[in-house]
C-alpha cells in the first residue's frame, strides 16, 4: 500500500509539472498577443501540383484564402503550402519577434518578403532555412525566422511549406522571450526523456547479464525505437547525430514505428509471462509479430504517405491484442500486472492523441504536440515499477518453488527441515517429529495418475490441517501458518510440542487415524484409507534435521506391521536397517559383477505335452550370507531403485541364454521374464528393452513378459501406454498371479495382455478343495471366452494336470515336469526329453518354487 501511495505522489508530481508548464505555455496565446501588442492576418493556397512558385502567387492575389493562422487545413498529401502572413506592430516601441513553424520534419521552409508592399512589381528576398547544407542544428529543430517590427510597422511575408512528413504545420508569431521559453521547456521535457532512457536502459542491461531474462533487452529495444520515434518526431536528434544521420532516421521513422509496436508487443508477452505458458494467446502474439515485421518491409517499398496510411490502420489492432493480454492477465492475478496496466493508461493516451495532433485530426498546443513524449516519461517511470515489482514477484516465485511443491501448492521438505534446524540453534529440545502415510499408498499409486495422487494429498492436507488448525501442540512450519509438509511425495509430516501437555499423544494420533480413515473417491470408487504413524524423538545424539526425518520415515515403515498401526523409533531397529542397507550395497555389487544367476522352470504345452516355454527367475547365492530369497532381496531392490537395472539384467541375461539355446541345442521356445510395475512406469524402459532385443537378435514374439496384477492394472497412461508399445513390438503380455490382486475379469478385457497365469493357490491339488475348484474352472473359462492363453502355475500332479486340461487350460508349469533349474541343468533336462516331450513326470512331495 505504501508503495502504490509512493506511486501515485510521484504520479501527481510529474503531472503537476507538465500542467503548469503546459499553462505557462498556452499563455503565450496569439489572440492575446494580437489584442496587445501585434496582430496577424493569415491567408493561404494549396498547390496540388506542386508546380507554381512565389511570382505565380503574386501575380494571382485571388488564390489566396484569409484564414486564421491556426485554421490552415494541412493534409497528409503530396502538395504545397503557400501562406501569406501580416504581421502589425500595435505598440509605441519595437518588437522582437519570431515567425516558428513547429515542424521539425519540414521538407520545404522558403519564406519570401517583399521590399515595401505585397505586389508584383517589387522584388523578393528569398530565405531558405532547412537546406540540407545548412548546418544551423537550431534552425532544423525550430524552423523560424527572427525579425523586428518598428512602431506601428506591418511586414508582410509569403511562406513556402512542403513535408512528406506529419502533415500538420503549426505556425505561430512569437515575441522573442516567448520563443526561447518554449525552446527551454521543450528541451528540458526531451532531456527528461532521454535521460529516464539512458537510466532505464542501463538498469535492463544490468537486470539481464544478472538474470539472463530475455524480457529485458526486450524492453531495450523498445526504449530505443522509442528514443529514435520521438528525436524524429521533436527533431532532437539533430542535437545528439549529424544532420545526414538524423535526416536517414528521418526518412525510415515509419519503419522505426514499426518496431516501437514490435517490441511493445513482444515485451508484453514476455513481461506477462506467456512465453512461459506457450498457449494459443503466445502463438498468436508470434504471428501477429512476424506479420508486422513483413509488414515493416513491405511498406519501404511504398511512398510515404502509402505508409502513413498503412500503418496507422493497422496499429490500433496491435494495441487492442497488447491491452487484451494484459487483462486476460489481470483476470488471473491482479496484483502481478497492476502497475503494467498504469503504464499503458498514458501510453494509449499519447498515442492516440499525438498522430491526430500531427495528422490535423486535433487542435494544435503544446501538450497536444508533444503528448507521446509525456505519455512515454509517465510510462516509463511506471515501467521501473512494474519492472522492480516483477522482479519481486520472480524472487517471490522462485522461493515459492523452494519452499512449495510445484504440482500440489503444498509445503515442501525444506520447511520441516529449516523449523527442526532453529529449535536444535535455539536449543529448544522438547519436539518430536510426525510422520502420518496412508497405508499401502504405493500400492494405490499404482492405480492412478499422478493428478489424483495430488488431489488425494492435496485433501488430506486440508483435512489435517484443519484438524491442527487451533491445536498449539502443533507447530506451524511456514510464514502462512501451515503445520504439515509433504515428505517423498508419499507423507505428511509435522513436529509437536512435548511441553504442550493438553492432549496425550495417543488422543492426537487416534485423532489423526480418525481423520484420513474417512472414506476417499478416486475415480468414483470409495477407497478406505488409514493412516500409519511414524514419531522420533529429539535426543542429544540428534544433531541434524535429517535424522529426526529419516527416524520417523522407518517408524513409520515398522507401523505398517504392527496392529496399533502407529510406533516410535527405535535404535535398536538400527541394526536391521544397516543390514539392509548393506544388502542393498550387495546386491548393487552383484549386478555390476555378474554374480546373479537365470533360473529356468519349463512351460508345458498340456495338449502336446512338448515344452513350449520357460519362466526365468533370478537367483542370487551372496559369497558370505549364502542364498538370498527373490522374497528378500527384490522388495529391496524396489526400495533403493535397483529394480529396473535388476529386471534389463534378467532380460539381457535371458536372451543370450535363450541365443544359446536356439543356435547352439536347436531349442526354439519362449521365454518368459517378470516385470515390475516399476519397470512399466519408468519412461526408459522401452527403449532400454529395445536396445537389448535388438543386441540380442533374438525375435520380439520370443519374449513374453509376466506383469503381477498390481503392476498391470494400472490406469497411468504412461503405463498403458508403454504396454501397448511392448505388444506392437510383438512381445507377448501375460498376466501372472491371477486372482490374488485387485482385478475384475472386465479390467482384464479391456487390456491388451494376451496371456492369463492361475494363481498357484488355485491350482495346487485342486481336486481337494471344491471352492477352489470352482474358482479355478471359472478363471479358465473366463479366460478363454475373453481370447486369451491360460497358464496354470503350481502343478503338482496328474491329477492337477488332467483337472486343468479338462478345464481348457493351454499351459502347465509345476514341479510335477521340473522345479527351476540353472541353465546348464535346463539344458541337460531339455537333452532328455522324448522327441520334445516330457517323459514320466517325477511325482513326489511337493515343495513350493521361490520365485
Amino acid at each position: 500500500m505504501i508503495q502504490f501511495l509512493a506511486i501515485i505522489v510521484i504520479l501527481l508530481l510529474i503531472t503537476f509539472i507538465i500542467v503548469n508548464v503546459s499553462s505557462r505555455l498556452i499563455s503565450i496565446d496569439n489572440s492575446k498577443q494580437t489584442s496587445q501588442r501585434f496582430s496577424i492576418a493569415a491567408s493561404y493556397f494549396i498547390d496540388t501540383s506542386n508546380q507554381l512558385n512565389a511570382r505565380d502567387i503574386y501575380s494571382k492575389k485571388e488564390l489566396l484564402t484569409a484564414i486564421d493562422i491556426n485554421k490552415i487545413p494541412f493534409e497528409l498529401a503530396d502538395q504545397t503550402y503557400w501562406i501569406k502572413v501580416q504581421v502589425t506592430n500595435k505598440t509605441n516601441t519595437p518588437l522582437p519577434l519570431v515567425l516558428y513553424a513547429d515542424n521539425s520534419m519540414l521538407d520545404v521552409f522558403d519564406i519570401y518578403q517583399p521590399n515595401n508592399t505585397f505586389g508584383l512589381d517589387q522584388s523578393l528576398i528569398h530565405t531558405d532555412l532547412i537546406a540540407s547544407n545548412n548546418n544551423n542544428r537550431l534552425l532544423k529543430v525550430y524552423p523560424h525566422l527572427t525579425f523586428q517590427l518598428m512602431t506601428n510597422q506591418t511586414k508582410t511575408f509569403l511562406l513556402k511549406l512542403q513535408t512528406l512528413g506529419p502533415p500538420n504545420i503549426p505556425l505561430m508569431v512569437l515575441s522573442d522571450d516567448d520563443f526561447s521559453q518554449r525552446m527551454l521547456y521543450a528541451q528540458i521535457f526531451y532531456g527528461a526523456f532521454i535521460g529516464l532512457v539512458i537510466l532505464m536502459a542501463m538498469y535492463n542491461l544490468v537486470l539481464f547479464f544478472a538474470i539472463k531474462d530475455k524480457v529485458y533487452l526486450v524492453y531495450i529495444g523498445y526504449l530505443l525505437s522509442a528514443f529514435f520515434v520521438l528525436s524524429s518526431l521533436t527533431g532532437f536528434g539533430y542535437f545528439i547525430f549529424s544532420p545526414k544521420t538524423q535526416e536517414f532516421f528521418n526518412q525510415y521513422l515509419l519503419f522505426i514505428d514499426y518496431y516501437l509496436v514490435i517490441f511493445l508487443l513482444v515485451f508484453t508477452l514476455f513481461f506477462l509471462r506467456y512465453d512461459q505458458q506457450n498457449n494459443k494467446t503466445y502463438q498468436v502474439g508470434l504471428v501477429l509479430t512476424a506479420f508486422l515485421a513483413i509488414c515493416s518491409f513491405y511498406s519501404l517499398t511504398l511512398d510515404t504517405i502509402a505508409q502513413t496510411k498503412l500503418f496507422f490502420s493497422i496499429q490500433p489492432v496491435f494495441y487492442l491484442f497488447a491491452l487484451f493480454v494484459l487483462l486476460r492477465r489481470l483476470h488471473q492475478d491482479f496484483s502481478w500486472a497492476k502497475y503494467y496496466l498504469l503504464s499503458w493508461v498514458p501510453l494509449l493516451i499519447g498515442a492516440a492523441i499525438q498522430p491526430l495532433v500531427l495528422l490535423n485530426y486535433l487542435e494544435y498546443s503544446f501538450v497536444t504536440r508533444n503528448a507521446f513524449l509525456f505519455a512515454i516519461l509517465i510510462e516509463l517511470t511506471l515501467m521501473a515499477f512494474a519492472l522492480a515489482e516483477r522482479m519481486k514477484r520472480n524472487e517471490k516465485d522462485r522461493l515459492n518453488d523452494i519452499t512449495y511443491h510445484i504440482s500440489s501448492g503444498l509445503p515442501r521438505k525444506s520447511n520441516l527441515e529449516s523449523y527442526i534446524n532453529r529449535l536444535i540453534q535455539q536449543k529448544y529440545q522438547d519436539f518430536k517429529v510426525l510422520v502420518i502415510k496412508p497405508e499401502h499408498i504405493e500400492k494405490v499409486a499404482l492405480y492412478v495418475d499422478d493428478s489424483i495422487l495430488t488431489e488425494l494429498y492435496q485433501r488430506l492436507f486440508y483435512k489435517l490441517s484443519s484438524l491442527f488448525q487451533y491445536n498449539d501442540k502443533v507447530f506451524a512450519l511456514t510464514d502462512k501458518g501451515e503445520k504439515l509438509c509433504l515428505i517423498n511425495n508419499n507423507s505428511l509430516m509435522a513436529i509437536i510440542d512435548k511441553r504442550q501437555k493438553q492432549q496425550s499423544i495417543e488422543e492426537l494420533i487416534d485423532a489423526i487415524q480418525q481423520t484420513v480413515s474417512d472414506n476417499y473417491y478416486i475415480k468414483s470408487i470409495k477407497l478406505p484409507l488409514s493412516a500409519v504413524v511414524g514419531i522420533s524423538i529429539f535426543s542429544s545424539n540428534t544433531k541434524k534435521s535429517h535424522q529426526l526425518i529419516n527416524q520417523a520415515l522407518l517408524a513409520a515403515n515398522r507401523a505398517e506391521t504392527i496392529h496399533q498401526k502407529w510406533s516410535y523409533y527405535e535404535d535398536n531397529s538400527s541394526n536391521e536397517n544397516a543390514y539392509l542397507l548393506q544388502l542393498t550395497s550387495d546386491l548393487q555389487f552383484a549386478l555390476e559383477n555378474n554374480q546373479l544367476e537365470v533360473f529356468h522352470q519349463p512351460q508345458i504345452d498340456l495338449r502336446t505335452l512338448r515344452v513350449c516355454s520357460s519362466e526365468c527367475l533370478i537367483r542370487w547365492q551372496h559369497p558370505d550370507k549364502g542364498f538370498i530369497p527373490p522374497t528378500v532381496f527384490i522388495p529391496i531392490a524396489e526400495d533403493m531403485g535397483l529394480i529396473n537395472q535388476l529386471t534389463l539384467w534378467v532380460i539381457k541375461t535371458a536372451l543370450q541364454q535363450q541365443f544359446s539355446l536356439s543356435n547352439d541345442y536347436g531349442f526354439n521356445h519362449m521365454i518368459s521374464i517378470n516385470i515390475s510395475g516399476k519397470d512399466i512406469a519408468s519412461q526408459h524402459f522401452f527403449p532400454q528393452v529395445m536396445d537389448i532385443i535388438e543386441a540380442s537378435t533374438i525375435p520380439a514374439d520370443k519374449l513374453i513378459f509376466e506383469l503381477t496384477e498390481s503392476a498391470s492394472f494400472t490406469y497411468n497412461e504412461q503405463s498403458l501406454s508403454l504396454i501397448e508399445k511392448l505388444v506392437e513390438l510383438g512381445i507377448t503380455i501375460s498376466i501372472d498371479d491371477f486372482g490374488t490382486g485387485y482385478s475384475s475379469m472386465s479390467q482384464v478385457s479391456n487390456l491388451p495382455f494376451q496371456e492369463l497365469k492361475v494363481d498357484r493357490q488355485f491350482v495346487e491339488n485342486v481336486n481337494d478343495d471344491h471352492k477352489r475348484k470352482i474358482i479355478a474352472e471359472a478363471t479358465v473359462k473366463m479366460a478363454k471366452g475373453l481370447g486369451l492363453e491360460v497358464v496354470a502355475e503350481g502343478i503338482n500332479s496328474q491329477a492337477d494336470e488332467d483337472t486343468l486340461r479338462d478345464f481348457g487350460c493351454d499351459i502347465g508349469q509345476g514341479y510335477f515336469y521340473a522345479k527351476p533349474m540353472a541353465i546348464d541343468d535346463y539344458i541337460s533336462w531339455l537333452e532328455n526329453l522324448d522327441n520334445g516331450r516330457i517323459k514320466q513326470p517325477v511325482q513326489g512331495e511337493f515343495i513350493p518354487a521361490e520365485k
